[in-house]
């Protein structure tokens, strides 16, 4: 984990495959050593983050993520960071298990050491990384740090790597500081339970359009 200094403070359904992520991870556990972080149950607004996107993939284009009516895991990292390039490749793992899953999604921030970021920079040097670790993944770019100035103030963002699970209702649910292991087996959990309850969620909402109507909405009733 590599904290940030304060001298240098920036400026500005695939269940079944998730279940063998999360058997597969030895000492699996909850961080129940760990006091509940400040930014549980905030809300997460407007991002204006820059897509680096991977040619191999579906493009994101150049739209901000939004989070409403998604499970959101996002994820600050950097190439930089030896801590960042040990989780990456785990994240996307998960990711790619959960790539069919619409209401999921990775935004994974490509971050600089410290300062504006240059944007080609960054570019290139996480193109280089993705592709030296065969990993497919849209990645993201805050290069005028104002994403990361906005998590520092209001959402406790202090180290690298840090990864947010944020819910449907745009709110943090769970929070990861720095890097360990078992860190898989943990988040991975936690995307499936946010995801069953947004299944419920919508399985009820559903219920109360055709108790309301006496007909199944037509997307449900293909």
């Amino acid at each position: 984990m590599l904290r940030l200094s304060t001298r240098k403070r920036l400026p500005f359904s695939k269940w079944a495959a998730l279940w063998l992520v999360l058997a597969s991870v030895t000492g699996a556990g909850c961080r129940s050593d760990l006091p509940s972080h400040p930014a549980i149950g905030r809300r997460v607004g407007r991002l204006p983050l820059v897509a680096l996107t991977d040619p191999s993939l579906p493009q994101v284009g150049t739209a901000e993520p939004t989070f409403t009516g998604k499970v959101t895991l996002l994820n600050f990292w950097g190439t930089w960071c030896m801590p960042c390039r040990r989780e990456l490749p785990g994240l996307a793992r998960l990711a790619k298990r959960l790539e069919s899953e619409p209401d999921f999604q990775l935004l994974a921030i490509s971050c600089g050491s410290g300062g504006p970021d240059d944007l080609a920079e960054i570019a290139a040097s996480t193109s280089d990384f993705l592709t030296h670790q065969r990993l497919a993944l849209n990645v993201w770019a805050d290069p005028d740090g104002v994403v990361r100035m906005l998590f520092s103030e209001s959402l406790g963002l202090e180290a690298y790597p840090t990864t947010y699970l944020i819910g449907p209702d745009a709110r943090v649910q769970a929070v990861w500081v720095g890097y360990r292991s078992r860190d898989e087996a943990d988040i991975a959990r936690s995307i499936l339970a946010a995801l069953n309850s947004l299944t419920a969620l919508k399985q009820s909402t559903a219920q109360e359009e055709v108790d309301g109507s006496g007909t199944l909405p037509s997307r449900l009733s293909r």
